[in-house]
């Protein structure tokens, strides 16, 4: 059995490593097809950078594809934020206190004041830490002359915050509408307490912020046969939309139900038939009700679409009379550290790009969440520069090269085996 030479077999393998190299590096090198400019900073330090509908919509679902770079080319560091469509905030409120007044070896009074008369059952009292317990007594009065007795007799236990010098007591009452509440402390075994402020804690909801999508076409037909409203929205590109607001004119009392069909983007790499097949797998349906004792609000699940039809049921009633419908995308940000009068620009859209991996993701924590933002421009395609260009056409020249230079050598191989195995057959 013949065997290659040692040394054509070192020139084949290195040849056919050549060749994996190049391909790798060509079918990984990154590929921005996209690009939009940052608005210029005006100062320095960490600022968030509104990411728009247009920019959204050309990104992966995970937006691993983002990159933001400086006037020189480098990469610059970022993080990325989202608005919650709610976010539930407690603050302490503070009471207008009238007096704190103190008798020797008797007690404390502390006067505190409601003058808009607000419904409550406790007050949160701020008190400097303590190791005591002290009796309390409350009443309540709309004059300051007749008090009535709202707790005979409570306990405030010792007052020990390891984290801070002072600790919020909560005491419990009976609701009530006073204008004036009176505490009276027992100071007759200690003296009296450090209390710093009275309030209550007020829980609000506080909604995420969202941005308008553009819609470039906007169709509605009215069946009578159906007895159903159709409504649908084209956009200009693909979007992630997260919710729909209605804005109905007519009439003013309504309750309709209805769902959304939602019809993802279509990936421009397949095949007409595969495409129809995916979306028709990939399709959502989201049901709503449209209620005028409530908000016309439906939230999305987050997909990329480039269309959606709404369907309403009408029943015997007459169709709903829409002033408006507004697709929103609750805002993201990128997080990133700016330079004043600096240029920078996003790029994106490459589908196989994986997600950067910065350092800045382990201090979250120490960045403010109220920046200043800044706006993009529109995004434009990225066109390849002639060193991209020239360096990708290098690459796949030398890639054919080294086709073309295994080739020619394995037939000259096989063209020298045959000639001696005839050779062999003649001795």
């Amino acid at each position: 059995m013949m065997t290659l030479p040692r040394h054509l077999v070192q020139i084949i393998s290195s040849l056919l490593l050549l060749i994996l190299v190049a391909w790798y590096n060509v079918a990984n090198a990154q590929q921005y097809t996209w690009q939009a400019p940052v608005a210029t900073p005006t100062q320095s330090g960490y600022q968030s950078i509104l990411l728009s509908p247009e920019v959204i919509g050309r990104l992966r679902p995970d937006l691993s594809d983002l990159r933001l770079y400086d006037a020189s080319g480098q990469e610059v560091p970022y993080l990325l934020r989202a608005e919650q469509p709610a976010q539930y905030k407690r603050l302490f409120k503070n009471y207008d206190i009238l007096s704190y007044t103190h008798r020797q070896g008797c007690c404390s009074e502390l006067l505190i004041s409601n003058p808009e008369k607000r419904k409550i059952n406790n007050i949160s009292l701020l008190i400097g830490n303590a190791d005591v317990r002290k009796e309390v007594k409350l009443s309540g009065s709309d004059n300051r002359k007749d008090w009535y007795v709202l707790k005979e007799h409570d306990i405030l236990h010792a007052i020990n915050n390891h984290e801070s010098t002072a600790e919020a007591k909560l005491l419990d009452f009976p609701l009530s509408d006073y204008r004036y509440f009176r505490l009276q402390l027992n100071d007759s075994a200690s003296a009296p307490l450090n209390i710093l402020q009275a309030g209550y804690y007020d829980t609000h909801t506080e909604a995420g912020k969202y941005t308008d999508i553009p819609v470039q076409e906007l169709t509605r037909r009215d069946s009578a046969a159906a007895k159903s409203t159709y409504i649908r929205l084209r956009f200009a590109q693909p979007v992630y939309p997260d919710r729909l607001e209605f804005t109905i004119s007519s009439p003013q009392l309504y309750l309709r139900e209805g769902h959304i069909q939602m019809h993802p983007a279509e990936p421009t790499h397949r095949r007409r038939s595969k495409r129809r097949q995916q979306r028709e797998r990939q399709q959502q349906i989201v049901p709503f009700i449209l209620n005028s004792n409530a908000p016309a609000v439906v939230d999305l699940p987050r997909q990329k679409i480039q269309e959606l039809t709404i369907i309403i049921r009408n029943a015997d009633n007459r169709p709903l009379e829409i002033a408006s419908i507004r697709p929103l995308q609750l805002n993201r940000y990128m997080v990133a550290d700016l330079s004043p009068e600096q240029a920078y620009t996003l790029r994106f859209g490459d589908p196989k790009a994986s997600a950067p991996t910065y350092e800045l993701q382990y201090f979250q924590d120490s960045i403010s969440a109220n920046l200043p933002v800044l706006l993009t421009n529109a995004p434009e395609p990225l066109q390849k520069t002639g060193k991209q260009e020239g360096s990708t056409t290098t690459s796949k020249i030398l890639i054919w090269l080294a086709i073309g230079i295994v080739v020619i050598g394995l037939a000259l191989m096989t063209v020298r085996m045959l000639n001696e195995m005839n050779r062999e057959k003649r001795v």
